[in-house]
C-alpha cells in the first residue's frame, strides 16, 4: 500500500494506521492551503495533538514532512490522517485501499500538469524579525556591551487570505527542502533559500506552530551577503512582533576604536559611528555583520567593513590609561596605534620629533683597543628623547623618507674611512679594533660637520716616542713567572698588554692614550723571548705565567741562558706538587663515599693543595657534586676565609643549596637567585659569613663586578659547558675572577670540537694548552683533519697521546662501567619507523625541493642548508610539523601511542624526550584524547622541583621534556623506560637527559628507544652522532676523532 506515494515517506505502520483514522474521520482541518495542512487530530485515548504538514504534489507526493505534537513526532499517523482528508484522498472502503497508486487518478496529475503550464508560483515572501533590545543593568557600561540577554530571530512569513503577513503556512526549512515552487516567488525562493543555507540552519527553536532561527551568535560570515541578496530580491523584511516593514538604513555602520580624553585618563574604546543608532543596539553574527536598534520601528544597519581584531578586542574591554601614564603611553605605544585607523575625538596627540643619526664609540679593549660602534636614530623634542635601534622594525614617531636622506648623505663617508662598518648597508653594531681604530677621529670629525651626533668615549691616541724593556725570571707559590717590564715614554706598561699582540705579529700596541710600534728594533729580543720559549699567557696576570707542571717549557727556556741559575730549584717544587701528602675525608661529612668518589675527592683536594685546579669530568649520575662538597668542606676546616664559589645553571642552584645542607651541614651555604636590584642589598651583605656561594651564570654575566669583590678562595664551574665559548662573556668573566683555584665539573667536557676542551682548561688550569690559535695548530686541525678522512692516521693517534700525558694531571674522567657502580643493565634499541603512504611521499618532495634549493650554497651559507635540514627533520617526525592542515598519517606518533600505552598498562613510566616542544604538545593532546595521565616540561616550565616530585609520587606514569630542558638538574629514578622520539646531532645532549634514570637510586632496568623514521635525515643523524661520540677518544682511548664542524659540502651530504 502505497497512498499517492505517501509510503515513500511514512513508515507501512503509521501509513495503515493513519488511513484507519482518516477512514473515521478523527482529524480536523484547521488550515489549508497549496503544499501546507495544519490541523487537529484526536488519539486513542481522547488527547489532542497538533499537526503541522509541508507537501510537494505532482500527481503523487514528491514531498511530505509533517511534524506533531504526539510521542512520535514526526510522519506519524495523525499526520497521514490530516493529509488524507485535507485533500479528499480516503478509499470509501479500506478493501480497496490496497489497490490505490499514483497512477489511479489521472485528472489529478494531470490538473497537475496544467497548472504548471500556466505558470510558476508568484506569492511574495517575508523575513520576520523578532528582536529583543540589551538592557543597560551595570552602570556607567554601554548598553551594547551588556548585551547577553539581547536576541536577534528570523522566521519565514507569507500573505493570509486576508492579505496580511502570517507564520503559519510556511517555514524556513520546508523552502529550504523544496517546497513552495508552485506557490512563492522563485527569485525570492531562491533568495531565502541561499540565505537559509548560508546560516546552516543552527541553532533552531521549533513547535507545531512555527520555526525560527536564532542569528545573534551565527557563526556564517554570509549572513549580511545573502540577506542583501534577498532584499534585492524583493523578500519582505518584517518586524515580526508590529507586522510592520523593518527600516533598512541606507548608511553602513562603521565599527571605529577611538581616543577619548577624560579629567582623569585616556580611554580606548571601541565604538559604532551611524548617524542614526540608538544606544540599546544589538550587532549580530559571528564576525560581527549587522546592527538592529528599535527607534519607534525596528531598524537595520549593515556593518561595513568586518571588525578588526583591535576592535573585537576592545568591545568587551575598553583599555583606560591614567593620566600619569600618560608620556608612557605616547612614547612607547602611539607611534604604533597611529599607524591603524584609530579616531582621536577630543584627544591631541603631541607633534612628531624629526630624526638625526647618533654614533656612540665605546672602548672596551685593553691590549687590543676594541671600539664598539653602535649607530641609533633620536627622534626628539624639548620634552623627550626616543632613540631607535637603526633597523629596527618598530616604526614609532618615525619618519623613514628623511632618516634615507639622511643615510644617504652619511654611508658614503662611512665607507670611505671605515669600510668595516658598511655592508652594503650602514651595519647597527660594529666592533672596531686595533689599527682600525685611528681611522676614528676623522670619521667623527667628518660626521659631526653633517649634524650627526657623536658619542666618543674612547681616549685619543699618539705615537710612543720611547720604550724600554727589561726581563726578570721568579717563582711564585704555585708558577713560575717570567716577569717582563715595558716602560713606554716613562709609564710602565703590565705584561698583558703586549703578550697577545706580540705573540700574534701585530703592528701596533695601544697604551692608554698612546700606541706603540711593534715593529720598532727594542722589541726584537722580547718578540724572539716569547716564540723560542713557547710560553703562552694568561690575560688574568701581570706577567707569563706557566703551571710548574710544565717542566720541558722551562728546561728549554733555561736552555736560552737568559734566566738566572738561581732559580733552577723549581724542579724540587714540581716534585711537591706530583707528590702530595693523602687526603683524608672529613669526619663532618654526612654521607660515605663509594670508592670512585674516595679517589675523585683525594684527587681534587690535593689540587688544591697545590693551588692547581682541574676537570672533574665523570659520567652523569656518578656523584660529582657530592665528592667537590667533599674538598670544600675539607678546604674550608683548613683554611677558612674568603668563600667558595659554586656557579651552576639557573635550574639546579637549589639543587646544589639542598645537596649541601644535606651531606654538609656544617658548611654555610648561600644560594644567590635573584640580582641585587630585587633582593635589597648588595651581594657581600647577601652572603656575609657564607663558606659557599652558590649562584647562576645568568647573574655572575649580570653582576660580574660584585662577584669580582668577594675575592673568592676557589671557584667551582658545574656544567662547565656553559663556558664552552671562549669569545663567550661567561667564560671572560669566569676568567676574570681571579680564583685561586678553579674547578670544572661536566659530564660532557667535549660535546662537540677540541676547542671546547681547550676552554675549560684556560679556566682551571690557565696556560697548560697555551694560546688557543697554537693549540689549534698543533693539534686541533691535525687530529680532525686526521679523523675525517676515516683512515688510520699514525701521527694523529700519537698526537692524541701527547695531549692526553699533558691534560692527564688535570683531568678526571670515569665512567659508570669503569666505576661498576652495580646498577641496573640500560638497554638501548633503536625502533626504525616507516614512514606511510601519503606522510612518505610529503617527505620524499621536500627532500627534493631542499636538494634544488641548497645546490651550490657554499660554506658562509651553512645557516640556510642547516635551516633546510631542519624543515626536513620536523617533516621526518610529524607531518603537521611541517603542515598543521595535513591530514597524511602520522607515522612515528602511530608508533609512539601504542607503545606508551602498553608501558603504561604494564604499570611502567617513561620519558618522553623530543627536540621540538611542539610535537611534544602533539603528544600530550593524544595523552589527554587517551586520558593517560602526564607531566610537561619544557624551558618555558616554572615549577621544576613540584614537576619531578609529583612524578616521583607517581601520580603520572609519562613525563614529557624537551631535550633541552632535560639535560640539568633533575633525578628521575622513578622512570625505568625513555623515549627519544627525534635523534639530535649531539649525542651528549641526548644521553645527559636519558641518564635522569640512569643513575644513583635506579634499581630497575632501564629500557631506551630511540625511534628513528627509516630512509630519511634521521637515519644519517644517527650515523653522525657515533662520529661525535668517537671524540671523547681524546680524553679516554685511542678511538677515531670525528670533525664536528661541517661544512657547507658536509650538510648538503646529509640531503642525499
Amino acid at each position: 500500500m502505497n497512498l499517492y506515494g505517501l509510503g515513500d515517506f511514512v513508515d507501512p505502520g503509521s501509513l495503515a494506521r493513519g488511513l484507519i483514522y482518516a477512514t473515521q474521520e478523527a482529524s480536523y482541518i484547521d488550515e489549508h492551503e497549496p503544499g501546507y495542512i495544519a490541523a487537529e487530530t484526536g488519539g486513542s485515548h481522547g488527547e489532542v495533538y497538533y499537526q503541522q504538514i509541508s507537501y510537494a504534489w505532482d500527481g503523487a507526493f514528491t514531498y511530505f514532512s509533517g511534524e506533531c505534537s504526539c510521542p512520535v513526532g514526526y510522519n506519524c499517523k495523525h499526520c497521514v490522517s490530516a493529509t488524507l482528508l485535507a485533500l479528499d484522498f480516503v478509499p470509501r472502503d479500506l478493501t480497496t485501499a490496497s489497490q490505490i497508486s499514483h497512477n489511479s487518478s489521472k485528472w489529478r496529475k494531470d490538473l497537475s500538469d496544467l497548472m504548471r503550464i500556466q505558470g510558476e508560483g508568484s506569492e511574495p515572501i517575508a523575513l520576520g524579525l523578532t528582536y529583543l533590545a540589551p538592557r543597560a543593568i551595570i552602570s556607567g557600561i554601554p548598553a551594547w556591551k551588556q548585551n547577553g540577554t539581547a536576541r536577534l530571530e528570523i522566521c519565514a512569513m507569507r500573505k493570509g487570505k486576508r492579505d496580511n503577513w502570517i507564520k503559519t503556512g510556511i517555514s524556513l526549512s520546508t523552502l529550504r527542502n523544496g517546497a513552495g515552487d508552485e506557490t512563492y516567488d522563485p527569485a525570492q525562493l531562491k533568495a531565502v533559500r541561499e540565505f537559509v543555507t548560508a546560516c546552516d540552519m543552527v541553532p533552531f527553536t521549533n513547535t507545531v506552530h512555527r520555526e525560527t532561527l536564532y542569528l545573534t551568535w551565527n557563526q556564517s560570515s554570509m549572513i549580511a551577503e545573502y540577506l542583501k541578496k534577498c532584499l534585492a530580491a524583493g523578500v519582505v523584511l518584517l518586524d515580526a512582533t508590529r507586522k510592520k516593514p523593518v527600516i533598512v538604513d541606507p548608511d553602513p555602520a562603521v565599527p571605529v576604536v577611538s581616543l577619548m580624553q577624560t579629567d582623569t585618563s585616556l580611554k580606548i574604546v571601541a565604538d559604532l559611528e551611524h548617524p542614526r543608532i540608538t544606544p540599546e543596539f544589538l550587532m549580530v553574527g559571528q564576525p560581527k555583520q549587522l546592527v538592529v536598534w528599535d527607534d519607534a520601528a525596528l531598524c537595520l544597519a549593515f556593518i561595513e567593513p568586518f571588525p578588526s581584531k583591535e576592535w573585537g578586542f576592545l568591545k568587551d574591554r575598553e583599555v583606560d590609561v591614567p593620566t600619569q601614564d600618560l608620556a608612557e603611553f605616547e612614547r612607547d605605544f602611539l607611534p604604533a596605534l597611529k599607524n591603524r585607523d584609530i579616531r582621536t575625538r577630543n584627544y591631541e596627540p603631541p607633534p612628531e620629533p624629526t630624526p638625526h643619526l647618533c654614533l656612540t664609540l665605546i672602548s672596551s679593549g685593553e691590549t687590543v683597543p676594541i671600539v664598539d660602534a653602535i649607530w641609533e636614530w633620536v627622534y626628539e623634542d624639548r620634552d623627550r628623547r626616543d632613540t631607535y635601534n637603526l633597523h629596527s622594525p618598530i616604526r614609532g614617531w618615525r619618519d623613514y623618507d628623511l632618516e634615507e636622506e639622511i643615510l644617504a648623505d652619511v654611508v658614503p663617508i662611512v665607507e670611505e674611512l671605515c669600510p668595516q662598518m658598511v655592508d652594503g648597508q650602514l651595519l647597527e653594531r660594529t666592533t672596531v679594533m686595533g689599527k682600525n681604530v685611528l681611522s676614528l677621529g676623522e670619521l667623527t670629525a667628518a660626521l659631526r660637520e653633517r649634524a650627526v651626533e657623536v658619542l666618543d668615549e674612547t681616549p685619543g691616541y699618539r705615537r710612543a716616542s720611547e720604550i724600554q724593556v727589561d726581563v726578570d725570571v721568579a717563582e711564585s707559590r704555585d708558577w713560575l713567572d717570567l716577569r717582563m717590564k715595558v716602560v713606554v715614554d716613562g709609564q710602565q706598561v703590565e705584561l698583558h698588554e703586549v703578550l697577545y699582540p706580540l705573540i700574534a705579529g701585530a703592528e701596533y700596541i695601544f697604551i692608554g692614550g698612546s700606541y706603540l710600534d711593534l715593529k720598532s728594533p727594542d722589541l726584537d729580543k722580547l718578540r724572539g723571548l716569547i716564540k723560542e720559549a713557547r710560553l703562552l699567557d694568561d690575560q688574568r696576570r701581570t706577567s707569563l705565567r706557566v703551571p710548574k707542571i710544565r717542566a720541558s717549557w722551562w728546561q728549554e727556556l733555561l736552555d736560552l741562558g737568559i734566566v738566572h741559575t738561581a732559580y733552577n730549584n723549581w724542579l724540587a717544587t714540581v716534585r711537591n706538587i706530583t707528590e702530595p701528602e693523602p687526603a683524608v675525608v672529613p669526619t663532618t661529612l654526612n654521607a660515605t663515599l663509594r670508592a670512585y668518589q674516595e679517589e675523585g675527592f683525594a684527587w681534587l683536594s690535593q689540587l688544591r693543595d697545590a693551588g692547581l685546579g682541574g676537570v672533574l669530568a665523570d659520567d652523569m649520575g656518578l656523584g660529582k657534586t657530592i665528592q667537590v662538597l667533599s674538598m670544600i668542606l675539607r678546604d674550608r676546616e683548613r683554611n677558612p676565609g674568603s668563600p667558595w664559589l659554586v656557579v651552576a645553571p639557573t635550574s639546579v642552584v637549589g639543587n646544589w643549596v639542598a645537596e649541601a645542607a644535606r651531606f654538609a651541614p656544617s658548611l654555610k651555604v648561600v644560594g644567590v637567585d635573584k640580582t641585587q636590584r630585587i633582593r635589597g642589598q648588595s651581594l657581600a651583605e647577601e652572603v656575609a659569613g657564607a663558606d659557599v656561594v652558590v649562584t647562576s651564570y645568568t647573574l655572575l654575566r649580570l653582576e660580574a663586578d660584585d662577584y669580582r669583590e668577594l675575592g673568592v678562595t676557589g671557584l667551582v664551574l658545574d656544567e662547565a659547558q656553559n663556558v664552552k665559548n671562549p669569545r663567550s662573556k661567561g667564560f671572560a668573566v669566569a676568567a676574570s675572577l681571579g680564583a685561586p683555584t678553579v674547578f670544572a665539573v661536566t659530564g660532557t667536557p667535549i660535546e662537540n670540537n677540541l676547542g671546547e676542551l681547550w676552554a675549560m682548561f684556560a679556566l682551571a688550569a690557565p696556560g697548560l694548552l697555551g694560546m688557543p690559535d697554537k693549540f689549534n695548530d698543533a693539534f686541533r686541525k691535525p687530529i680532525e683533519k686526521a679523523a675525517a678522512s676515516r683512515a688510520d692516521n699514525p701521527q694523529a693517534r700519537e698526537l692524541m697521546a701527547r695531549l692526553r700525558r699533558r691534560i692527564g694531571p688535570f683531568l678526571l674522567r670515569r665512567t659508570k662501567e669503569s666505576v661498576q657502580l652495580d646498577l641496573p643493565p640500560k638497554q638501548e634499541q633503536i625502533l626504525r619507523v616507516e614512514l606511510k603512504g601519503a606522510h612518505k611521499r610529503m617527505y620524499e618532495v621536500q627532500l627534493e625541493k631542499e636538494r634544488q634549493r641548497v645546490l651550490g650554497l657554499e660554506d658562509e651559507d651553512r645557516i640556510e642548508i642547516l635551516s633546510a635540514l631542519t624543515r626536513l627533520r620536523q617533516l621526518a617526525i610529524d607531518p603537521r610539523l611541517s603542515d598543521e592542515d595535513s591530514s597524511a598519517p602520522r607515522s612515528k606518533m602511530d608508533e609512539l601511542m601504542p607503545l606508551l600505552d602498553n608501558l603504561v598498562a604494564e604499570g611502567h613510566s617513561a620519558l618522553v624526550f623530543s627536540q621540538f616542544t611542539r610535537f611534544l604538545k602533539m603528544v600530550a593532546a593524544q595523552l589527554d584524547a587517551a586520558g593517560i595521565p602526564y607531566l610537561y616540561l619544557d624551558g618555558a616550565t616554572t615549577g621544576r622541583a613540584k614537576l619531578i616530585e609529583r612524578f616521583t609520587r607517581g601520580e603520572a606514569p609519562v613525563f614529557l621534556i624537551s631535550l633541552k630542558a632535560g639535560g640539568t638538574g633533575l633525578n628521575l629514578t622513578m622512570a625505568d623506560y625513555a623515549i627519544v622520539t627525534d635523534p639530535w646531532w649531539n649525542p651528549a645532549a641526548e644521553e645527559q637527559a636519558v641518564d635522569r634514570a640512569h643513575r644513583i637510586g635506579q634499581t630497575r632496568p632501564v629500557h631506551v628507544y630511540r625511534l628513528v623514521s627509516a630512509g630519511t635525515i634521521e637515519e644519517k643523524v644517527v650515523a653522525l652522532q657515533e662520529q661525535k661520540r668517537r671524540l671523547l677518544g681524546v680524553i679516554s682511548d685511542d678511538a677515531a676523532v670525528a670533525s664536528t664542524k661541517l661544512s657547507a659540502a658536509e650538510l648538503r651530504a646529509l640531503l642525499s
